[in-house]
Protein backbone atom coordinates (compact mmCIF):
# COMPACT_ATOMS: atom_id res chain seq x y z
CA UNK A 1 0.00 0.00 0.00
CA UNK A 2 2.55 2.34 0.75
CA UNK A 3 4.63 1.61 -2.46
CA UNK A 4 1.44 2.67 -4.43
CA UNK A 5 1.03 5.92 -2.58
CA UNK A 6 4.68 6.94 -3.29
CA UNK A 7 4.18 5.93 -7.17
CA UNK A 8 1.17 8.07 -7.52
CA UNK A 9 2.71 10.91 -5.79
CA UNK A 10 5.62 11.10 -7.99
CA UNK A 11 3.17 10.86 -10.96
CA UNK A 12 0.92 13.49 -9.54
CA UNK A 13 4.07 15.93 -9.50
CA UNK A 14 5.24 14.75 -12.42
CA UNK A 15 2.01 15.59 -14.33
CA UNK A 16 1.86 18.70 -12.45
CA UNK A 17 5.35 19.97 -13.18
CA UNK A 18 4.48 18.73 -17.33
CA UNK A 19 1.38 20.90 -17.28
CA UNK A 20 3.06 24.00 -16.02
CA UNK A 21 5.92 23.64 -18.47
CA UNK A 22 3.01 22.84 -21.38
CA UNK A 23 1.26 26.05 -20.34
CA UNK A 24 4.15 28.63 -20.08
CA UNK A 25 6.09 28.12 -17.14
CA UNK A 26 9.92 28.77 -17.11
CA UNK A 27 11.01 25.46 -18.85
CA UNK A 28 14.44 25.33 -16.84
CA UNK A 29 13.34 25.70 -13.39
CA UNK A 30 10.48 23.04 -14.43
CA UNK A 31 12.87 20.45 -15.64
CA UNK A 32 14.87 21.20 -12.40
CA UNK A 33 11.60 20.99 -10.21
CA UNK A 34 10.83 17.69 -12.21
CA UNK A 35 14.34 16.57 -10.98
CA UNK A 36 14.55 17.10 -7.84
CA UNK A 37 10.98 15.68 -7.17
CA UNK A 38 11.56 13.00 -8.61
CA UNK A 39 15.12 12.03 -6.95
CA UNK A 40 13.20 12.80 -3.79
CA UNK A 41 10.42 9.79 -5.19
CA UNK A 42 13.64 7.27 -5.75
CA UNK A 43 15.27 8.06 -2.10
CA UNK A 44 11.72 7.06 -0.15
CA UNK A 45 11.25 4.31 -2.74
CA UNK A 46 14.54 2.85 -1.84
CA UNK A 47 13.82 3.66 1.96
CA UNK A 48 10.57 1.84 1.72
CA UNK A 49 12.29 -1.41 -0.36
CA UNK A 50 14.75 -1.65 2.59
CA UNK A 51 12.28 -1.41 5.53
CA UNK A 52 10.86 -3.95 3.95
CA UNK A 53 13.61 -6.44 3.45
CA UNK A 54 14.24 -6.03 7.18
CA UNK A 55 12.53 -8.70 9.25
CA UNK A 56 9.57 -7.70 11.20
CA UNK A 57 9.57 -7.41 14.93
CA UNK A 58 8.09 -10.05 17.02
CA UNK A 59 7.52 -9.13 20.60
CA UNK A 60 5.11 -10.27 23.21
CA UNK A 61 3.71 -6.95 24.74
CA UNK A 62 -0.45 -7.84 25.77
CA UNK A 63 -1.81 -4.95 27.55
CA UNK A 64 -1.36 -5.25 31.32
CA UNK A 65 -4.80 -4.98 32.12
CA UNK A 66 -5.12 -8.46 30.58
CA UNK A 67 -2.55 -10.02 32.52
CA UNK A 68 -3.02 -8.58 36.21
CA UNK A 69 -6.70 -9.89 36.68
CA UNK A 70 -5.41 -13.21 35.35
CA UNK A 71 -2.70 -13.25 38.52
CA UNK A 72 1.26 -11.87 36.57
CA UNK A 73 1.54 -8.84 39.41
CA UNK A 74 5.00 -8.45 41.55
CA UNK A 75 3.99 -11.11 44.24
CA UNK A 76 1.51 -13.52 42.45
CA UNK A 77 0.44 -16.64 44.08
CA UNK A 78 2.52 -19.23 43.70
CA UNK A 79 2.49 -23.16 45.08
CA UNK A 80 2.82 -24.23 47.45
CA UNK A 81 2.35 -21.08 49.77
CA UNK A 82 -1.00 -20.06 48.16
CA UNK A 83 -3.35 -22.73 48.03
CA UNK A 84 -6.99 -22.70 48.24
CA UNK A 85 -8.28 -24.20 51.53
CA UNK A 86 -11.11 -26.79 52.58
CA UNK A 87 -10.31 -28.56 48.99
CA UNK A 88 -7.62 -31.07 47.76
CA UNK A 89 -4.93 -29.27 45.04
CA UNK A 90 -4.92 -29.84 42.40
CA UNK A 91 -8.24 -29.07 41.51
CA UNK A 92 -9.67 -30.31 38.05
CA UNK A 93 -10.38 -27.64 35.68
CA UNK A 94 -12.68 -27.70 31.91
CA UNK A 95 -15.06 -25.68 30.41
CA UNK A 96 -18.05 -25.44 28.79
CA UNK A 97 -18.92 -23.61 25.63
CA UNK A 98 -21.28 -24.76 22.93
CA UNK A 99 -24.53 -26.68 23.04
CA UNK A 100 -24.11 -30.41 23.50
CA UNK A 101 -20.95 -29.51 26.08
CA UNK A 102 -23.96 -29.59 29.13
CA UNK A 103 -24.03 -33.62 28.37
CA UNK A 104 -20.58 -33.95 28.34
CA UNK A 105 -19.88 -32.44 31.65
CA UNK A 106 -22.18 -34.21 33.31
CA UNK A 107 -20.72 -37.43 32.45
CA UNK A 108 -17.08 -35.43 33.17
CA UNK A 109 -18.52 -34.86 36.83
CA UNK A 110 -19.51 -38.44 37.31
CA UNK A 111 -16.54 -39.79 36.37
CA UNK A 112 -14.41 -37.22 38.77
CA UNK A 113 -16.66 -38.32 41.41
CA UNK A 114 -15.41 -41.90 41.00
CA UNK A 115 -11.63 -41.62 40.40
CA UNK A 116 -11.36 -38.02 42.53
CA UNK A 117 -13.90 -38.15 45.45
CA UNK A 118 -12.57 -35.59 46.91
CA UNK A 119 -11.50 -32.96 44.29
CA UNK A 120 -12.90 -29.59 43.28
CA UNK A 121 -14.30 -29.47 39.77
CA UNK A 122 -14.27 -26.14 38.55
CA UNK A 123 -16.22 -26.20 34.75
CA UNK A 124 -15.45 -23.04 33.34
CA UNK A 125 -18.47 -21.22 31.61
CA UNK A 126 -17.61 -20.07 28.03
CA UNK A 127 -21.20 -19.68 26.72
CA UNK A 128 -23.69 -21.62 27.46
CA UNK A 129 -27.14 -20.77 27.65
CA UNK A 130 -29.30 -20.66 30.69
CA UNK A 131 -30.98 -23.91 30.44
CA UNK A 132 -27.98 -25.85 29.19
CA UNK A 133 -26.39 -24.52 32.49
CA UNK A 134 -29.15 -25.95 35.05
CA UNK A 135 -28.93 -29.22 33.25
CA UNK A 136 -24.99 -29.15 34.78
CA UNK A 137 -26.30 -27.90 37.86
CA UNK A 138 -28.81 -30.67 38.56
CA UNK A 139 -25.16 -32.93 38.87
CA UNK A 140 -23.10 -30.06 40.30
CA UNK A 141 -22.07 -30.35 44.21
CA UNK A 142 -21.99 -27.17 45.28
CA UNK A 143 -19.06 -28.54 47.61
CA UNK A 144 -16.99 -30.14 45.26
CA UNK A 145 -18.44 -28.49 42.00
CA UNK A 146 -18.41 -24.70 40.85
CA UNK A 147 -19.26 -23.69 37.80
CA UNK A 148 -17.17 -20.75 37.21
CA UNK A 149 -18.60 -17.55 34.35
CA UNK A 150 -15.46 -16.37 32.35
CA UNK A 151 -16.11 -13.80 30.31
CA UNK A 152 -14.16 -13.65 26.79
CA UNK A 153 -15.46 -10.43 25.68
CA UNK A 154 -13.02 -9.05 28.46
CA UNK A 155 -10.06 -10.42 26.10
CA UNK A 156 -9.09 -9.47 22.61
CA UNK A 157 -11.83 -10.19 20.02
CA UNK A 158 -9.41 -13.31 18.67
CA UNK A 159 -9.13 -15.11 21.70
CA UNK A 160 -12.74 -16.44 21.65
CA UNK A 161 -12.19 -18.15 18.08
CA UNK A 162 -12.21 -21.72 18.52
CA UNK A 163 -10.07 -22.95 15.59
CA UNK A 164 -7.17 -21.12 17.98
CA UNK A 165 -8.24 -22.20 21.36
CA UNK A 166 -6.40 -19.07 22.67
CA UNK A 167 -8.91 -19.13 25.72
CA UNK A 168 -7.14 -22.36 26.86
CA UNK A 169 -3.96 -21.00 28.40
CA UNK A 170 -6.29 -18.13 29.80
CA UNK A 171 -8.70 -20.48 31.70
CA UNK A 172 -5.99 -22.56 32.87
CA UNK A 173 -3.91 -19.72 34.30
CA UNK A 174 -6.98 -18.38 36.35
CA UNK A 175 -7.78 -21.79 37.83
CA UNK A 176 -3.65 -21.59 38.61
CA UNK A 177 -3.76 -18.15 40.07
CA UNK A 178 -6.82 -19.26 42.43
CA UNK A 179 -5.81 -22.92 43.66
CA UNK A 180 -2.23 -23.11 42.98
CA UNK A 181 -2.58 -26.40 41.14
CA UNK A 182 -4.81 -27.59 38.29
CA UNK A 183 -5.39 -31.14 36.44
CA UNK A 184 -7.01 -29.80 33.40
CA UNK A 185 -8.77 -32.05 30.64
CA UNK A 186 -11.01 -31.34 27.91
CA UNK A 187 -15.08 -32.23 29.00
CA UNK A 188 -14.73 -34.49 26.54
CA UNK A 189 -11.96 -36.94 28.36
CA UNK A 190 -12.92 -39.37 31.38
CA UNK A 191 -10.22 -41.28 33.79
CA UNK A 192 -9.76 -44.92 33.54
CA UNK A 193 -7.59 -44.70 36.59
CA UNK A 194 -6.64 -43.39 39.56
CA UNK A 195 -3.85 -40.74 39.24
CA UNK A 196 -2.30 -40.39 42.52
CA UNK A 197 1.31 -41.17 41.56
CA UNK A 198 0.91 -38.75 38.37
CA UNK A 199 0.13 -35.97 41.27
CA UNK A 200 2.79 -36.92 43.07
CA UNK A 201 5.62 -37.39 40.30
CA UNK A 202 4.32 -33.78 38.97
CA UNK A 203 4.96 -32.29 42.17
CA UNK A 204 7.58 -34.44 43.75
CA UNK A 205 8.72 -35.31 46.85
CA UNK A 206 11.68 -34.74 49.63
CA UNK A 207 13.95 -36.54 47.83
CA UNK A 208 12.78 -35.97 44.18
CA UNK A 209 11.98 -32.38 43.30
CA UNK A 210 9.17 -32.11 40.46
CA UNK A 211 9.20 -30.12 37.48
CA UNK A 212 5.76 -28.81 38.45
CA UNK A 213 4.06 -30.11 35.19
CA UNK A 214 2.96 -33.48 33.24
CA UNK A 215 2.01 -33.49 29.48
CA UNK A 216 1.28 -36.34 27.51
CA UNK A 217 3.68 -36.88 23.81
CA UNK A 218 2.28 -37.68 20.44
CA UNK A 219 4.40 -38.99 17.63
CA UNK A 220 4.78 -35.43 16.00
CA UNK A 221 7.11 -33.13 15.65
CA UNK A 222 6.77 -30.06 17.51
CA UNK A 223 8.42 -28.43 14.46
CA UNK A 224 5.77 -30.57 12.31
CA UNK A 225 3.10 -28.98 13.50
CA UNK A 226 4.23 -25.19 13.86
CA UNK A 227 3.72 -22.30 11.89
CA UNK A 228 7.54 -20.87 11.17
CA UNK A 229 5.98 -17.58 11.99
CA UNK A 230 5.50 -18.43 15.70
CA UNK A 231 8.72 -19.12 16.43
CA UNK A 232 10.61 -15.52 16.28
CA UNK A 233 7.81 -14.46 18.92
CA UNK A 234 9.93 -16.75 21.12
CA UNK A 235 13.36 -15.44 20.18
CA UNK A 236 14.23 -18.98 18.46
CA UNK A 237 13.68 -21.30 15.55
CA UNK A 238 12.21 -24.39 14.04
CA UNK A 239 15.56 -25.72 14.14
CA UNK A 240 15.45 -26.30 17.86
CA UNK A 241 11.87 -28.39 17.65
CA UNK A 242 12.72 -30.92 14.85
CA UNK A 243 13.21 -33.86 17.11
CA UNK A 244 11.46 -32.66 20.37
CA UNK A 245 7.63 -34.33 20.65
CA UNK A 246 4.94 -32.23 20.50
CA UNK A 247 2.53 -32.68 24.09
CA UNK A 248 -1.17 -32.38 24.37
CA UNK A 249 -2.76 -29.31 25.55
CA UNK A 250 -5.94 -31.37 26.19
CA UNK A 251 -4.74 -33.00 29.30
CA UNK A 252 -2.49 -31.15 31.60
CA UNK A 253 -1.25 -31.72 35.15
CA UNK A 254 0.49 -28.41 36.56
CA UNK A 255 1.39 -26.38 39.60
CA UNK A 256 1.77 -23.21 39.89
CA UNK A 257 5.37 -22.91 40.81
CA UNK A 258 7.29 -20.08 40.45
CA UNK A 259 9.28 -21.27 37.36
CA UNK A 260 6.03 -22.67 35.83
CA UNK A 261 4.29 -19.43 36.57
CA UNK A 262 7.26 -17.19 34.65
CA UNK A 263 8.80 -19.54 32.51
CA UNK A 264 5.66 -21.37 30.78
CA UNK A 265 2.13 -19.96 31.98
CA UNK A 266 3.05 -16.22 31.00
CA UNK A 267 4.74 -16.52 27.23
CA UNK A 268 2.30 -19.24 27.08
CA UNK A 269 -0.46 -16.38 28.04
CA UNK A 270 1.13 -13.90 26.16
CA UNK A 271 1.30 -15.12 22.84
CA UNK A 272 -2.62 -16.43 23.28
CA UNK A 273 -2.94 -12.55 23.68
CA UNK A 274 -1.07 -11.71 20.78
CA UNK A 275 -3.16 -12.85 17.46
CA UNK A 276 -0.13 -12.70 15.41
CA UNK A 277 1.91 -14.70 18.04
CA UNK A 278 -1.39 -17.76 18.03
CA UNK A 279 -2.66 -17.24 15.06
CA UNK A 280 0.40 -16.75 12.49
CA UNK A 281 -0.77 -15.20 8.76
CA UNK A 282 -1.85 -18.09 6.65
CA UNK A 283 -2.15 -20.45 9.70
CA UNK A 284 -4.45 -23.21 9.33
CA UNK A 285 -5.86 -26.58 11.14
CA UNK A 286 -6.47 -28.68 8.70
CA UNK A 287 -4.58 -30.44 4.88
CA UNK A 288 -2.28 -31.63 6.82
CA UNK A 289 0.81 -33.37 4.79
CA UNK A 290 2.13 -35.83 7.18
CA UNK A 291 3.94 -37.68 4.12
CA UNK A 292 6.52 -35.36 3.73
CA UNK A 293 9.94 -36.42 4.75
CA UNK A 294 11.66 -35.99 6.51
CA UNK A 295 8.64 -35.41 8.70
CA UNK A 296 9.49 -33.27 11.12
CA UNK A 297 8.96 -30.52 8.38
CA UNK A 298 6.18 -28.09 8.78
CA UNK A 299 3.14 -30.13 7.55
CA UNK A 300 0.76 -27.15 6.89
CA UNK A 301 -1.43 -27.47 9.59
CA UNK A 302 -1.17 -25.03 12.83
CA UNK A 303 -1.32 -26.34 16.17
CA UNK A 304 -2.14 -23.16 17.32
CA UNK A 305 -2.12 -22.65 21.55
CA UNK A 306 -0.65 -26.30 21.18
CA UNK A 307 2.24 -24.87 19.25
CA UNK A 308 2.55 -22.50 21.56
CA UNK A 309 2.57 -24.24 24.94
CA UNK A 310 5.40 -26.85 22.99
CA UNK A 311 7.36 -24.04 22.23
CA UNK A 312 7.63 -22.52 25.88
CA UNK A 313 8.00 -25.94 27.70
CA UNK A 314 11.13 -26.71 25.28
CA UNK A 315 12.86 -23.70 26.35
CA UNK A 316 12.13 -23.86 29.25
CA UNK A 317 13.14 -28.12 30.07
CA UNK A 318 16.17 -27.18 27.27
CA UNK A 319 14.56 -29.25 24.66
CA UNK A 320 14.27 -32.47 27.09
CA UNK A 321 10.94 -33.72 26.42
CA UNK A 322 10.99 -36.17 29.31
CA UNK A 323 11.29 -34.26 32.13
CA UNK A 324 7.78 -32.95 31.54
CA UNK A 325 6.33 -35.88 29.78
CA UNK A 326 4.66 -38.47 31.33
CA UNK A 327 7.28 -41.92 30.45
CA UNK A 328 4.83 -44.42 29.49
CA UNK A 329 2.43 -42.34 27.26
CA UNK A 330 3.93 -45.60 24.51
CA UNK A 331 1.88 -47.91 26.39
CA UNK A 332 -2.06 -48.51 25.69
CA UNK A 333 -1.78 -50.68 29.35
CA UNK A 334 -0.81 -47.11 30.96
CA UNK A 335 -3.89 -44.84 29.83
CA UNK A 336 -5.52 -42.88 32.42
CA UNK A 337 -7.46 -41.34 29.68
CA UNK A 338 -10.24 -42.47 27.10
CA UNK A 339 -12.14 -40.17 24.95
CA UNK A 340 -15.77 -39.81 25.10
CA UNK A 341 -17.76 -39.22 21.67
CA UNK A 342 -20.61 -36.37 22.30
CA UNK A 343 -23.44 -38.88 20.51
CA UNK A 344 -21.49 -41.85 23.43
CA UNK A 345 -22.19 -38.71 26.00
CA UNK A 346 -26.15 -38.03 25.07
CA UNK A 347 -26.66 -41.36 25.44
CA UNK A 348 -24.95 -41.99 28.44
CA UNK A 349 -26.96 -38.50 29.80
CA UNK A 350 -30.47 -39.80 28.89
CA UNK A 351 -30.13 -43.51 30.38
CA UNK A 352 -29.22 -41.54 33.63
CA UNK A 353 -31.98 -39.11 33.35
CA UNK A 354 -34.62 -42.17 32.70
CA UNK A 355 -32.72 -44.07 35.97
CA UNK A 356 -33.76 -40.55 37.88
CA UNK A 357 -36.84 -40.51 36.63
CA UNK A 358 -37.91 -44.23 37.70
CA UNK A 359 -35.74 -43.68 41.09
CA UNK A 360 -35.92 -39.95 42.16
CA UNK A 361 -32.84 -40.20 44.88
CA UNK A 362 -30.74 -42.02 41.83
CA UNK A 363 -29.07 -38.29 40.89
CA UNK A 364 -28.72 -37.70 44.94
CA UNK A 365 -26.40 -40.78 44.87
CA UNK A 366 -24.50 -40.31 42.07
CA UNK A 367 -23.50 -37.30 42.81
CA UNK A 368 -21.98 -37.82 46.36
Amino acid sequence: MKTKNIFLLIFLLAVTSSIFVIFGGNQQASIQSIVSETHKGLNKLKLLKENLNQPEEKKLLPNENYLIPLGFVQQPHLYPHSLWTNTSVPVVVTYVRRSGHEKQAVGFLRNMQQYLPNTTVLIYNLGLDEDALQVIHNYCDSIRCIIMPFDLGSFPSHVSEDVSHAFRPLIIQDALNKAGGVIFLECNLRLTRHIDSLLKSAVGSSKQKGNGIIAWATRQATSSLTHPNMYGYFETTSENFLFLPMVEATKLIIYNTADIHNNVMLPWVQCALTEDCIFPIGAQSSGCHFNKKPQYRYSGCHGYDTSALNIVLGLQFDFNAALYTYPGQSSMKESYFKLVSDSDAIFEYSALEDNITTFPSFRKDVIY
